[in-house]
């Protein structure tokens, strides 16, 4: 299976149009560890931004992490930046081996605060499989480093909730397959159950029960899958944990266009990582006045003829959807829920701007055909 997926990735990989991404390599506890990171196009040190390490499952590699999740369009739309570093071996130390990635992760965020200014307040990390099993143990053991932590088609090892007990509430967003072969939505040799590890965070920080469960548009309806939203608030210091159950879906991560398995394509995984980590702080949850909230989305990702319109926090909004130079091809005013006829538009990438009384809201959307 490993194989086959890996396969996939080299081939996907050819094709992916390349990123201005950056490779390089830093000497922690005596071994090069490499790592590419991206860095919005005409950044200045002077944004202080945030930053993102996205983390790759066992057997794949930060290039092929970064080819599959596509973070870098939203990184490039929102200004922050995305490391993507390799595990020794193409794994990582979950507890048991000697390679230190903790401290490499720490040394990381000691470098890019050095190099690009990163705000020490906004640092994260998300990962796929294996790289959202570390994402769990970098919340458990370098709390006072990383604000909140996401994971794809991941969950808890078994054992590290009894290790788990960080000084701060953590914000934790998950996102599962119920039908993943490979870490078990209902529990496994290696993995604790999805709910059984939400239940850890949602008492840890003291969240309030029961969720609230939301519908996600099913606006793929030949995916194969659906999904819903369990939003556990009124947690300390306003954190927040999260779950988007994927009926049907695999060990994928949804949005991706590298077909690995049933993908989800009623939201894309990338996006949404985004807009709950630029919710928190090292500090807890970020107000209206210290930075802009984005709710809305776009679905599918991608998208043939039509896009379905999400409004969480407004009535009506105007839309406008601009091309890779910045030739606006689509400009309209939306209600929630509105289905958009991009028949029209030549494929390619768009970015769909969101103006509302909130602020704009920028999504990455891609027209296939």
């Amino acid at each position: 299976m490993r194989q086959a997926i890996t396969l996939l990735f080299i081939l996907a990989v050819s094709t992916v149009l390349r990123s201005q991404s950056v490779v390089d390599s830093i000497l922690h506890d005596g071994i090069y560890r490499t790592y590419r990171l991206f860095v919005p196009p005409g950044f200045v040190p002077t944004e202080n931004p945030a930053i993102v390490f996205n983390l790759h499952g066992l057997g794949s590699n930060a290039e092929q992490q970064e080819a599959y999740s596509l973070m870098n369009d939203v990184a490039m739309l929102e200004r922050f930046l995305v490391c993507y570093a390799d595990g020794e071996n193409n794994s990582w130390n979950l507890g048991l081996g000697q390679v230190d990635d903790i401290g490499l992760i720490g040394a990381l965020i000691d470098r890019f605060t050095l190099t690009h200014n990163v705000d020490p307040q906004r640092v994260y990390a998300c990962g796929m499989s294996q790289g959202g099993y570390f994402s769990f143990v970098l919340s458990c053991q370098l709390a006072d480093r990383i604000a909140a932590i996401a994971t794809v088609s991941a969950s808890m090892a078994q054992g590290l909730p009894a290790f788990c007990n960080p000084p701060r509430p953590v914000p934790v967003f998950m996102i599962n397959g119920t039908a993943d072969a490979i870490v078990p939505y209902t529990g496994g040799v290696q993995n604790i159950a999805v709910n059984d590890a939400i239940a850890h965070w949602v008492a840890h920080n003291g969240c309030a029960t029961p969720a609230v469960i939301s519908p996600i548009p099913d606006a793929a309806p030949t995916d194969g899958c659906t999904a819903s939203r369990a939003d556990f608030g009124g947690c300390t210091q306003g954190t927040e944990v999260d779950l988007i159950a994927v009926t049907g879906g695999g060990h994928t991560w949804p949005g991706a266009t590298i077909p690995i398995g049933v993908t989800c394509q009623d939201f894309d995984a990338s996006t949404e990582i985004w807009l709950f980590f630029e919710r928190f702080t090292l500090n807890g949850a970020v107000t209206m006045g210290e930075a802009p909230l984005s709710f809305s989305s776009v679905h599918p990702v991608p998208a043939d003829q039509t896009l379905t319109v999400r409004l969480r926090d407004a009535e009506r909004s105007y839309l406008s959807m601009t091309d890779a130079v910045g030739r606006i091809n689509l400009g309209s005013m939306v209600v929630d829920g509105a289905q958009l006829d991009v028949s029209g538009l030549p494929a390619g990438r768009y970015t769909a701007t969101i103006s509302s009384a909130l602020g704009d809201e920028r999504h990455s959307v891609v027209i296939v055909r």
